[in-house]
């Protein structure tokens, strides 16, 4: 499946290979449609097989028939919404030989079905827990097996551990940083959309986090969030050095800065495949099909936002901001609402963002300006982690006399406000992203090239 999203169209091989078998070894490759429906064989193989041993089920680390669906929904549902939405196979650059999308949206359907009437998963929710279950998925050490159908354990003391939590808060391994334009789809607690809330273009970070879905304030540093630092709460701001738009995710942070070494032994499971995943998966696909209904709704995304605090609304008509932010492809308001509940409640989980935009058709989405919050006025000293004094303020060159504890960033360059003195952060503003089609598939490498001349390049990507 991998191979199939990196490079399209590739060699299937369903024997062991002969040293010396010419022929096999040197072969063209078999095209997307005969590899993608031998990959279904073998998930409907293995969801069929697998073990169902519920003591090997228990700790949600091993590979169970659950497991198998839960991976074959994933894989249908890619295959079938980038069929969908790609009009030619990106290997050749023609029109698809079969029309194959509802097969494999049938087939997520189908396994979601069965994982769902079988009542082993549910969504960890409990109504007194509603500001921090969710994100307690990515910050425990045990994994929670009720509602996490496949995870990666580790264990301190067998010295079994990783450094995510090291990736999320050391510069040495990149910014990361959410957008003002995604933060804008969360919702307010009471169903409505921030979006139709006069003004909310100009809403402060501070104000943001008021009365939002609770997954908000469960991903990304907010006004209160703290870390221990050398055993004391300490409030931290979002840390203007290293996350540029001033969305800094939390979501797999341990509050405890004595982790963030990359020498520290960070024990947390790792959640791959969610029951939550599940819901959503199921959801589209019958969206897709034209079948999502009222009755689909109550039992895939009104769940997943009571779980997070947000009262279950069906939209009367398609979001117009959701519309615009999907750069207008899609108008049907129950494919919007699950990508909104999709892109919220799996926020930077295992690449499923990219995948998302890639079978969607929306690699277009990489050209977007970079947009974080919103800067009222130079020169203005702002309270970002809402311990009542300032953090921040925004100018365009250091000051000569500044506040103590006031981290000054200075515009410029790739650095600047959208309103001149005033307006959202701007990033990365001289980076030419320019998005080619040819890029939904990656080139065939010169070395894999030089062994098989017959594999063939991709389309576009030809010199």
């Amino acid at each position: 499946m991998n191979k199939v999203k990196t490079f399209g169209a590739v060699p299937w091989y369903d024997r062991e290979i002969d040293a010396n078998d010419r022929e096999a070894l040197y072969k063209p490759r078999d095209s997307r449609e005969y590899v993608m429906r031998k990959v279904l064989e073998d998930l409907d193989f293995a969801s069929t097989h697998c073990i169902t041993n519920a003591k090997l089920e228990v700790n949600s680390v091993r590979i169970t028939r659950n497991v198998a669906l839960a991976f074959k929904a994933r894989c249908c549902l890619y295959e079938g919404t980038f069929r969908k939405y790609h009009a030619n196979d990106p290997s050749t650059g023609k029109p698809w030989t079969a029309d194959e999308s509802e097969m494999y949206l049938r087939a997520c359907a189908d396994a979601c079905e069965t994982l769902m009437g079988e009542g082993k998963y549910a969504l960890v929710s409990d109504p007194a827990k509603v500001a921090t279950q969710y994100r307690s998925l990515f910050t425990s050490e045990s994994v929670a097996s009720g509602e996490v159908i496949w995870a990666r354990a580790y264990d301190a003391s067998l010295n079994a551990t990783h450094i995510l939590n090291t990736y999320f808060v050391n510069m040495q391994y990149g910014s990361y940083s959410l957008t003002r334009q995604f933060v804008n789809t969360y919702l307010n607690r009471d169903g409505s959309r921030f979006t139709d809330k006069a003004g909310y273009e100009k809403t402060l970070f501070a104000d943001e986090f008021e009365n939002r879905d609770y997954r908000l304030m469960q991903s990304i540093r907010y006004p209160g969030y703290t870390r221990r630092n050398n055993n004391v709460n300490t409030p931290y701001a979002p840390d203007f050095g290293y996350c540029v738009t001033g969305y800094q995710p939390i979501k797999w942070v341990i509050d405890d800065t004595s982790m963030d070494s990359n020498t520290a032994p960070c024990a947390t499971s790792i959640p791959i495949l969610r029951y939550a995943e599940v819901l959503l998966n199921y959801a589209e696909a019958k969206a897709e099909l034209g079948e999502m209904d009222a009755a689909v709704w109550d039992q895939t995304i009104a769940p997943l936002r009571s779980r997070a605090g947000v009262t279950s609304v069906i939209p009367a008509k398609a979001d117009p901001y959701m519309e615009a932010y999907f750069l207008n492809t899609v108008t049907d308001k129950w494919i919007l609402e699950v990508r909104r509940e999709r892109g919220i409640e799996l926020c930077l989980e295992m690449g499923l963002r990219w995948d998302d935009d890639m079978r969607w058709g929306m690699g277009r989405l990489l050209e977007r300006p970079w947009y974080g919050v919103y800067v009222g006025e130079l020169g203005k000293v702002y309270d970002m982690d809402g311990d009542g004094s300032g953090d921040v303020c925004f100018v365009r060159e250091n000051p000569p006399v500044t506040e103590p504890g006031v981290t000054y960033r200075v515009l410029g360059g790739d650095y600047a406000l959208t309103d001149g003195d005033s307006g959202y952060i701007e990033c990365y503003i001289r980076m030419n992203r320019k998005w080619d089609d040819k890029k939904y598939v990656r080139p065939i490498p010169t070395t894999a090239l030089n062994d098989n001349p017959a594999l063939g390049q991709n389309p576009g990507w030809k010199k």
